[in-house]
């Protein structure tokens, strides 16, 4: 993806940590060499958001079984499944169960029938740091997943003081796989790096967020919904009324809990990727959620598409600028999908209901005898009627339940419709299809109408009338682009949305 680049962000940047010996279990035999290490060794990097705990397949057989006196009482309470000594089982609040080790700060959600081969690979992750004589930070925690059929163990490290993840070598994305975003500087990357420690939080949330940053948590939410308050064009993912919520969430109590834990690091997570998706704290931050960051060549424009425009009215025009406001550099927002999905599936449905009353009237007024004229006037007004019925019902069935997708689903599906070579405008053209069809319908039934009482004689001695006709129709069009237009350069202009009150 193509980035904004800095003036050696590398020299400008320095990272520096407070390291701690490691205090990793390691075996004493001189003689046993460390295993492996790196993309394609025994221990592979890997990054929280790659767990595979919401895609774990299982099945399982309920039946019948006999269920003891006293069971789950203080009678009988079932034995605990046997666990080696310092480590504990603890449940996420999604009913997952993970297990840490406190002393060797180790955690993992590997399944119980593998806790032997993580107790195996923590004291080789031990040697192995120990024969690379490598620190790490005072507050840090280990993730470790074995793998019994590649004989590998996968593991990334958080440092919770900084509230990122990090690794034993240098990450190059052509040897490692661990599914990070690219970035443009240094400080662009403390974002990612943000993100995957607060996903990695939420999986296994044993540890207290701090206070501070519950606290921050909370401005940053009061903050978010003011600015949707006085803006149209805010880049936070919530809109006001969700940002309320959150806040009522956050402030109901502030107990410290494992409930408490996963809620805070799922919403920083959505904050530390929303300031990944804004440039936060950089000269080039987004501010504004029209403003374009990614340097992104221009859509062409197909020779036959300034024709289809005109005969569709211009609709496509706005339509395609929607679009393109939409998904400003392939980042889409949920909540404005919505209102778009909401307002387009209500053109199409009124659009539909047009062209059924203009099929009926077109149909009736054809059983009388007309003109030939008349007669080709009412057959090309049912057609297009039809038309507009049958490419409506199309498009409604297509994106039925549109306006109930997620900011995933909107961004996936726009960038499938979003064509490589001419953006927005093929799709921007059908979806204004069933309205500029019923439109062209209303024309020649008009048409149909007033030649069904005329001759063609009579046509050439009243082209007065008929010229008068147009012209006011031509005027109307005319005042139809003026306001349209008026009504584009508001919604495209941050600051006279700013300006106005909600």
């Amino acid at each position: 993806m193509p980035c904004l680049l800095n003036d050696s962000p590398l020299a400008a940047s320095t990272i520096v940590l407070e390291c701690s010996s490691d205090n990793l279990d390691s075996p004493t035999d001189d003689a046993e060499k460390p295993p492996g290490y790196g993309a394609t060794g025994m221990f592979v990097p890997m990054s929280p958001s790659q767990n595979n705990r919401y895609e774990r397949n299982a099945l399982v057989t309920p039946e019948f079984m006999p269920i003891p006196k006293g069971l789950h009482s203080s009678i009988l309470l079932p034995e605990p499944s046997y666990l080696a000594p310092g480590w504990s089982p603890r449940i996420n609040p999604e009913g997952s169960p993970y297990y840490i080790n406190m002393e060797k700060r180790v955690v993992t959600d590997a399944p119980l029938s593998l806790m032997d081969s993580v107790i195996l690979w923590t004291g080789l992750f031990g040697a192995h740091m120990q024969a690379l004589e490598i620190t790490v930070p005072e507050d840090y925690e280990l993730y470790l997943n074995p793998d019994k059929e590649s004989m590998s163990c996968r593991y990334y490290l958080v440092d919770h003081q900084n509230q990122t993840v990090f690794w034993l070598e240098d990450i190059d994305r052509y040897r490692h796989d661990v599914d990070l975003s690219p970035t443009c500087s240094i400080q662009h990357m403390k974002f990612v790096l943000q993100e995957q420690y607060w996903k990695h939080c939420e999986f296994f949330p044993h540890r207290a967020v701090q206070a501070k940053l519950r606290n921050e948590l909370i401005n940053v939410f009061n903050q978010a919904r003011a600015d949707h308050l006085t803006s149209q064009m805010s880049t936070f993912p919530y809109d006001a009324q969700e940002c309320k919520q959150f806040l009522q969430i956050l402030e109901f109590d502030a107990q410290t809990t494992e409930y408490s834990n996963w809620i805070l690091a799922r919403l920083w997570a959505t904050v530390s990727r929303h300031r990944y998706d804004t440039f936060y704290g950089e000269d080039h931050a987004r501010i504004s959620r029209d403003q374009r960051r990614y340097d992104k060549a221009a859509p062409q424009r197909i020779p036959w598409m300034e024709k289809c425009f005109i005969l569709f009215f211009n609709m496509p025009v706005r339509r395609a600028d929607e679009l393109k406001l939409l998904f400003v550099d392939d980042v889409a927002f949920g909540m404005h999908w919505r209102k778009f999905a909401a307002t387009i599936l209500k053109d199409w449905y009124d659009a539909s209901a047009l062209a059924v009353g203009l099929i009926i009237i077109g149909t009736i007024s054809s059983l009388h005898d007309n003109n030939p004229i008349s007669a080709c006037f009412g057959s090309l007004s049912v057609v297009l009627a039809l038309g507009a019925l049958a490419s409506g019902a199309l498009l409604l069935q297509r994106y039925s339940g549109a306006d109930e997708y997620t900011a995933t689903a909107a961004a996936d599906h726009l960038y499938q419709s979003e064509h490589a070579k001419f953006g927005f405008e093929p799709v921007a053209v059908i979806y204004c299809a069933p309205r500029a069809l019923a439109f062209w319908s209303i024309i020649f039934l008009a048409g149909h109408i007033l030649s069904m009482f005329t001759s063609p004689m009579d046509l050439v001695v009243r082209a007065p009338a008929v010229g008068l006709v147009l012209l006011f129709a031509l005027g109307l069009y005319k005042a139809n682009a003026i306001v349209r237009d008026g009504f584009i350069q508001v919604a495209a202009s941050p600051s006279a949305q700013a300006e106005q009150p909600q």
